[in-house]
């Protein structure tokens, strides 16, 4: 027997995928060669796990989505048929009364996330009434979670920030009973936010009655809930780098370093796109580090890198362009960084302070380094 039910609602309308042009379900949509619903079920560790579906009606008829569900996590699944426009997540995960009204411990995950390490349902502390996984934020598109360093939840509030921990999606319940009581008092009570029912407030009922919430952070985090989100994560964070050809430019200064560089990434395995220059006559890096870039926008490579003197004037030019995220690497902190709060998809690289084994050193640290997400996501937003 299974040691938990993880309530999975994916009934939504997604009207803003609609909107952007999208005709599949969110959950069937594809991002590289997976569908959303497949990234975001990488982030939990499932074996445990009784899964329940919540779907929406015309999906099962129009996409088939219950059989897709199926071959994907198996035929002992549960699929809950929505067929009517409900009150907000709350309301909708009532629907599932007759197969989580039970003892077994409830997870309420919306699968449209894609974050880690990976979590296991059996690290939750055996004490604790709920749980709360949350992510480094500073948005109000989110919900919020207040607690300190012992992990104690003090406060949960909706769609206002009340402190770094936003919440990612992924409620847990000590019994099923116990979500359906305080569910029931918030949809009694009319207790909406905005016009909804958010599951998240729902937390302080449980505080009120002396129960013990806790929250733990998880270090990456990428939502896939809107259009952007989405083709953002397509194009930047799955786009690793080394996952298609590395494009190469420089000017007459950085030819030098350019072909050690080309030299070390050949050695490591990864097909080279050289654009120039090709010799050491003097020239404008410009006309060549707009070549990378429209490289890396025509999705040609998976990242580009262009070496100048100082590098400044390469990375100027590259962040001039529309969809190109620079960072200026000089060493295995800068490299590490400009992908992991940046996801720069373009290094500008100076020629006077790098040499064969420091471009090493940072190719091996591009290679092992993924974006954050979370708040650094929210400030790339800002400038892009």
């Amino acid at each position: 027997m299974k040691k938990y039910n993880v309530l999975l609602p994916i009934a939504g309308k997604a009207q803003r995928f609609l909107d952007a042009g999208y005709t599949m379900p969110k959950a069937l949509i594809l991002a590289k060669d997976k569908h959303v619903i497949d990234w975001a079920m990488e982030s939990v560790r499932l074996e445990e796990c009784n899964l329940i579906f919540m779907v929406r009606v015309d999906h099962i008829y129009n996409f088939s989505i219950d059989k897709i569900l199926k071959q994907k996590f198996g035929e002992d699944i549960t699929i809950v048929k929505v067929d009517k426009v409900t009150r907000g997540a709350l309301e909708t995960c009532t629907l599932a009364e007759e197969h989580i009204d039970n003892d077994l411990p409830l997870i309420i995950y919306t699968p449209d996330v894609y974050f880690g390490p990976q979590f296991d349902p059996a690290d939750i502390s055996k004490d604790a009434d709920g749980f709360l996984l949350t992510f480094t934020a500073n948005s109000a598109d989110h919900s919020y979670s207040d607690y300190g360093e012992d992990g104690i939840v003090t406060n949960v509030v909706e769609k206002e920030v009340i402190s770094k921990e936003a919440n990612v999606g992924l409620y847990h319940f000590r019994t099923g009973k116990m979500f359906l009581k305080y569910a029931r008092e918030v949809i009694d009570g009319d207790m909406l936010v905005k016009n909804e029912f958010y599951i998240a407030p729902m937390y302080n009922l449980m505080i009120r009655d002396g129960l013990k919430v806790t929250a733990a952070n998880t270090e990456k985090m990428h939502v896939l809930g809107t259009p952007h989100q989405f083709e953002f994560f397509v194009d930047n964070v799955i786009n690793r780098f080394g996952s298609r050809p590395i494009a190469l430019a420089s000017d007459h200064s950085g030819f030098g370093i350019k072909e050690i560089a080309k030299k070390v990434l050949q050695q490591k395995g990864f097909p080279i796109i050289d654009v120039g220059t090709y010799t050491d006559k003097a020239c404008d890096y410009a006309d060549y580090v707009t070549q990378v870039t429209s490289l890396i926008n025509r999705r040609d490579c998976s990242h580009g890198i262009s070496f100048c003197r100082s590098g400044q004037g390469a990375n100027i030019a590259a962040n001039k362009v529309k969809g190109i995220i620079s960072g200026l690497t000089f060493d295995e902190y800068t490299a590490e960084y400009a992908i992991k709060h940046n996801c720069c998809n373009h290094f500008a690289v100076p020629s006077k302070y790098v040499d064969e084994e420091k471009f090493s050193k940072m190719v091996d640290v591009w290679l092992d380094t993924t974006f954050d997400g979370g708040r650094h996501f929210t400030r790339l937003h800002k400038l892009l």
